[in-house]
Formats: structure tokens, C-alpha cells, sequence
């Protein structure tokens, strides 16, 4: 017995290993089945669109979160494009992907739309969508995360959709058990926290959240799209990218007046970094700059521990501690 448990370990911990050597969407599934999918989404939301305007989703494991969303009773329509891959390209055709978005937006049975995964390509569905073509469906949920910023905080720029911070169907699978029910909380309309965060400039403050990844929020800002953070709590990750370029960035959107009346700051996961050892000392000292309270800490981005985030959902941070409030009855 012992020796199987030894086998068993060793085996978990060579699938880990792998997992973090690979796709930064791409989790461990092993623990998960499609149980702990049931009532994740609230009752009205019966059937779901999947999209990629980013990336290729191209391995089995992007496949796995629409599998168990299927197996836990929702209708997904998988759009014509999700899988198809333009020869020697990263991304589906754009007018693939400007297709599905326009297929999925439109179709009145959809409740939610999910995209499968980032990666790059969003920029360029927003730079070229029809906006006309659509109508604002308020009540329509658009959940997706990292390369998706693009899309997630356009969507809240110009009023259309409901926009949630969250992972794609490819990270689902192999979401943590509190990340799961932060999900079924944030969707369901409980409350989430108090989660206690790290203060690096301390300060309470309140308003509705404004999430993304790092990289793509600087892109927003040199975009006629780009989001205004009056009165909002920016959530912010980071994957992939080099120390240099971090600070860089985070300098850009201070120059570029981003923050500018926003309530204040929270820095998420910032993973697979290079010179990580670095990015600790670069936040703290651009803290300051700001002029806003600031935190980190908060389990948003690329790994398998990561909390939804509504951007219609008020959150406040108070004594260190985050807390996204119940929505209103």
C-alpha cells in the first residue's frame, strides 16, 4: 500500500511538473470530474457559446472544460472556428473568429460566452469588429482571461455584454477547489472574502473592479477603447513576460494617466516571469507612484488558483481584507 502511494505521488508530481512546463492555461485535471461542475452557473444560464479569438486552441486539454461543461448539464454550441487553425498561423482566419464572435453574440439561446483560450489575437477581433452588428445584451455573459483582456474590458469600454474576469474552458478543468466556488459564488451572487491581501501602500477603498493582465491592459491604452478606471479597483496579472518589461509597462499606463481617478490597485499572479526574483521590488517601489492604495496578492491569472472576477460586482478592501459584496435582490 505504501508503495503505491509512493507511485501515486511521484506520478502527481511528474503530471504537475509537466503541466507547469507547458501551456500556462493548462492545469492538472486529474482532480477534477464534471460533478463539481453542476449549478456552477446560475439557472438562467442554459446554454453556452465557445469561441477563440486568440490563440489555436490546439491540445486535448482545451477540450476538457467544454467536456465537463457538457457533462454537467449545459448546452455548448462550439462555434465553427473554435478549432480551426490558418496554415502557419497562430489564430483561425480573422473572419473566422470576427464570425463566431458575430454567431455567438447573436444567437438569442446563448446565455454566456466563454472563450477557450488567449494567447494573441483578440487585439485584432476588436480592432475589426462591426460594432452595428451587435446588439448591447446587458444580460449576456462574456468570461474569459489573459490575451481575452483585450476583449473583456472593451466590452465594459463601450457597454455591451456583462464581462467577467475568468478563466477559458481550456483553464477550467483544472481549477482548484476554492476557485471553483469563488465561481459558483461570483455567478450565484454571494459574497467572496474576506480575502486578506499584502498592503504595499495601505488604505481602504471601494468601487467596481477592473481586471486584466498586465500586457494587455497597456495595449488598451493606446486604443480609442481603451477603459476608464474612474472610481474602479484595478486587478492586475502578469504572465510570460521579462522584469523589464513589467516595470515598463506598469510605467506606460501611469504615463498614459490610466489610473487616474481609480479607487485603487491589487496585483494578482504574476507567473513564469522572467527574473521573478525582481518583480517583488519592482512593485513595491512603483506603488508609491500612484497615489492609490495598493495590494497583492489576490489569486487572479495563470494558475490553477484563480477567482472570478465581475466587473459589475462592487468590491471594497478594508483593514487589508478584499470582499466582493452580494449582489442586489
Amino acid at each position: 500500500m505504501k508503495i503505491l502511494k509512493t507511485i501515486f505521488s511521484l506520478a502527481a508530481a511528474l503530471c504537475s511538473n509537466l503541466f507547469a512546463q507547458g501551456d500556462a492555461e493548462l492545469f492538472d485535471t486529474s482532480k477534477n470530474d464534471a460533478e463539481k461542475f453542476v449549478g456552477l452557473l446560475p439557472e438562467q444560464i442554459k446554454t453556452i457559446a465557445v469561441i477563440s479569438p486568440g490563440s489555436h486552441p490546439g491540445k486535448p486539454l482545451h477540450k476538457k472544460g467544454i467536456e465537463f461543461l457538457q457533462k454537467a448539464g449545459y448546452k455548448v454550441k462550439i462555434m465553427p472556428n473554435a478549432f480551426v487553425r490558418q496554415k502557419e498561423k497562430a489564430q483561425a482566419p480573422l473572419a473566422g473568429r470576427l464570425a463566431d464572435f458575430y454567431q455567438a453574440w447573436n444567437d438569442p439561446e446563448v446565455d454566456m460566452i466563454i472563450c477557450v483560450r488567449g494567447g494573441l489575437g483578440s487585439e485584432q477581433v476588436m480592432d475589426h469588429l462591426d460594432w452595428t452588428k451587435l446588439k448591447k445584451r446587458p444580460e449576456l455573459y462574456f468570461q474569459g482571461y489573459s490575451d481575452i483582456t483585450l476583449i473583456t474590458c472593451t466590452l465594459f469600454a463601450k457597454g455591451y455584454g456583462h464581462p467577467v474576469a475568468g478563466p477559458n474552458t481550456g483553464s477550467m478543468a483544472g481549477m482548484t477547489p476554492d476557485s471553483i466556488d469563488a465561481m459558483k459564488k461570483i455567478y450565484h451572487g454571494e459574497q467572496l472574502g474576506p480575502i486578506k491581501l499584502e498592503p504595499l501602500v495601505p488604505g481602504d477603498c471601494k468601487g467596481l473592479p477592473l481586471p486584466g493582465l498586465l500586457q494587455r491592459l497597456s495595449v488598451l491604452t493606446d486604443k480609442e477603447y481603451c477603459p476608464n478606471a474612474k472610481g474602479r479597483i484595478v486587478f492586475i496579472e502578469e504572465v510570460g513576460n521579462s522584469a523589464e518589461m513589467i516595470e515598463k509597462n506598469l510605467n506606460k499606463l501611469l504615463e498614459k494617466n490610466f489610473f487616474k481617478d481609480a479607487a485603487g490597485i491589487v496585483f494578482c499572479h504574476f507567473v513564469r516571469c522572467k527574473d521573478q526574483h525582481k518583480i517583488d521590488g519592482i512593485l513595491k517601489a512603483f506603488a508609491p507612484k500612484t497615489g492609490l492604495p495598493v495590494y497583492k496578492g489576490f489569486p487572479f491569472g495563470h494558475t490553477s488558483r484563480i477567482y472570478c472576477i465581475d466587473f459589475a460586482r462592487p468590491v471594497s478592501i478594508t483593514n487589508g481584507k478584499v470582499i466582493f459584496s452580494a449582489a442586489a435582490r
